[in-house]
């Protein structure tokens, strides 16, 4: 186990009750893993766009229907005598040209209803997302190539940390980097970047296990109380457990794959 490691474990004990920051929604998703990214915001319905493109067209067909009947009724009222039914076509025909862009006005309203719905619905996951997401260090690794063709192999570190706000979010470390020259056999450079994945998920898989120890102690016991005394007892018996769990962890046989 790396030093680093050590550290981590040492560590988790300062961010037991700790909010994560909002921030991981926005720029400092970049400090997390591809594959534990926040949900995207929503985008704009294209119910919204149909909507208002209907009531474009509703608009022009009113005017142009108001206007018609407007001008029939009171031709036929004036020139052939029309009777209460031409005044009646005439006044429908006002009606609807007078009030022609209210249709634009609705779709455009029942086009932000349901954009205000599916904000209501996409703020819920995120904000599910972000109650969810556990200070615990990742390790990741990525690849690149470099200006001379060689390939840089770089084993990165998600780092948790404390923020003024009193929260925690994450910082992107590279932990150790290995670069073969252009000329390496391919089978070389994947066996060595399967086996730094492989160590990556034990290593991230195992602080996992530690922080949901160390948490689900802590909150067990910060159940009976919530003040600064419960609290200390709290982080005493979490920092226990943890210790307890990583003892355990050295006496069991190593496992075999």
């Amino acid at each position: 186990m790396t030093e680093t490691t050590v550290d981590d474990r040492r560590g988790m004990i300062a961010f037991l009750g700790v909010d994560p920051d909002p921030g991981l929604l926005a720029e400092d998703r970049l400090n997390l893993p591809q594959t534990e990214q926040p949900p995207e915001p929503a985008a704009p319905s294209p119910r919204h766009g149909r909507l208002v493109a209907a009531g474009s067209a509703l608009t022009g067909i009113t005017l142009i229907g108001g206007v018609a009947l407007t001008i029939y009724g009171a031709v036929q009222l004036l020139f052939n005598g029309g009777g209460a039914f031409s005044v009646v076509i005439a006044v429908i025909g006002i009606l609807l040209a007078a009030t022609h862009w209210g249709w634009v006005h609705v779709a455009e309203y029942l086009g932000l209803t349901i954009d205000a719905r599916q904000q209501r619905v996409s703020d819920a996951h995120r904000r599910a997302w972000l109650a969810g997401i556990e200070p615990y260090p990742r390790f990741g690794v990525s690849t690149s190539v470099l200006d001379d063709a060689s390939i840089r192999i770089e084993r990165v570190r998600y780092r948790p940390m404390l923020t003024a706000a009193h929260t925690f979010t994450f910082v992107r470390e590279t932990d150790a980097e290995t670069t073969y020259e252009a000329q390496t056999p391919a089978e070389v450079i994947a066996a060595t970047v399967e086996t730094m994945r492989r160590q990556a998920r034990l290593e991230t898989d195992h602080l996992h296990e530690l922080w949901e120890v160390a948490s689900t102690s802590y909150a067990a016991r910060l159940a009976d109380g919530d003040d600064e005394q419960q609290r200390l007892a709290a982080e005493r018996a979490a920092a226990t457990a943890l210790s307890e769990h990583i003892n355990a962890s050295l006496l069991e046989p190593p496992v075999i794959e």
